[in-house]
């Protein structure tokens, strides 16, 4: 199975020009043969606000626009897209609407198979962000099972527990994660320590600002890592790319049932 990660940079403030050079990003991934196909969090707005004001403006419902877009490459290419979003969720008789740092699987028939809110939320998103309240996902595909984590969520014991619980094929993982200066796949192999899946990491690079918070890096290297830890494709440190892998499938992992 061919899969990829997107390696990308929004212009912030500029959805649709973001989402013209997103949407040819995950088309050459598309055209490659991907079908697993995984975006960066919060892929078309950046990643820093001041407050929930300032997300309010660029936020969308899970059936938003950004869903019809994903849905409309997902069935051209026949992928499975995961892709990071600023949610906004109203409710009937709420108070306020909420805002969820949140991604959507999108199906190869263009569904909305999945829509997973970020749970263990870094200090940058508690600005505007509401912890998750959804399950995390495992999700059964064809051809294997899939989790979906987002960024903070590798340092969340709750969430590698779960991954060495129910041991899914693949993690698609929509991330920000920032340079701090050191070599991150270590880090990464650690907290995925006994949980033998295939990793697509998917990760934004350069820098970002916004009132409130200092300037802040990300480190690229968007990769996917082999069951085993090994690196079977990586980014560099920056600049958009599609980062390209085959991995292999196999059978539902011991404990889970097809559902």
């Amino acid at each position: 199975m061919r899969v990829a990660a997107i390696q990308y940079k929004p212009q912030k403030g500029q959805r649709e020009a973001s989402w013209g050079v997103l949407s040819r990003l995950i088309q050459t991934a598309g055209e490659a043969g991907a079908k697993l196909i995984v975006c960066p969090e919060m892929a078309l707005t950046g990643y820093l606000f001041q407050n929930a004001a300032a997300v309010f403006r660029v936020a969308e419902a899970k059936d938003g626009p950004g869903l019809a877009q994903l849905s409309a490459l997902a069935e051209r290419y026949h992928a499975y897209i995961v892709c990071g979003y600023a949610e906004i969720e109203t409710e009937p008789g709420a108070s306020s609407p909420r805002l969820y740092n949140s991604a959507r699987v999108v199906a190869p028939d263009g569904q909305l198979l999945c829509n997973y809110r970020k749970r263990l939320l870094y200090e940058s998103d508690t600005t505007w962000a509401l912890p998750g309240d959804l399950p995390y996902p495992l999700l059964r595909l064809p051809m294997a099972w899939l989790s979906v984590g987002i960024c903070m969520d590798l340092n969340d014991d709750r969430f590698t527990r779960f991954l060495r619980q129910k041991r899914p094929h693949i993690l698609a993982f929509c991330t920000n994660w920032l340079d701090e200066g050191e070599e991150v796949l270590p880090y990464w192999r650690y907290r995925l320590d006994g949980a033998p899946c295939h990793f697509i990491a998917a990760n934004t690079y350069g820098s970002e600002e916004a009132p409130g918070h200092d300037l802040t890096r990300f480190c690229g290297g968007s990769v996917i890592l082999s069951s085993d830890g090994q690196v079977l494709a990586r980014a560099p440190k920056t600049g958009d790319s599609v980062v390209l892998a085959e991995i292999p499938v196999g059978e539902s992992p011991s404990g889970i049932s097809n559902r």
